[in-house]
């Protein structure tokens, strides 16, 4: 059975894994920006993975508008 000492060993190095895991997803990044182009709030690595440049709530409004407007 495992001690206190044990448990807390095994959560650190999860941790430091999962950090370190998401420091190379970071570096990897060179699809799209970092921030988005309409209100310079930070992209979220999996959108910018994408190659998308605007965040989700100005692409919603941006489709939103266009849906709008499309018949004119």
């Amino acid at each position: 059975m495992a001690d206190d000492a044990d448990i807390a060993n095994d959560f650190n190095e999860l941790l430091v894994s999962l950090t370190l895991g998401r420091r190379g997803q970071e570096a990897n990044v060179k699809s799209g920006p970092k921030v988005c182009a309409d209100c310079d709030d930070k992209i979220p690595i999996a959108r910018r993975k994408l190659g998308f440049k605007l965040c989700v709530q100005c692409a919603e409004e941006t489709e939103r508008r266009n849906s709008l407007y499309a018949g004119h």
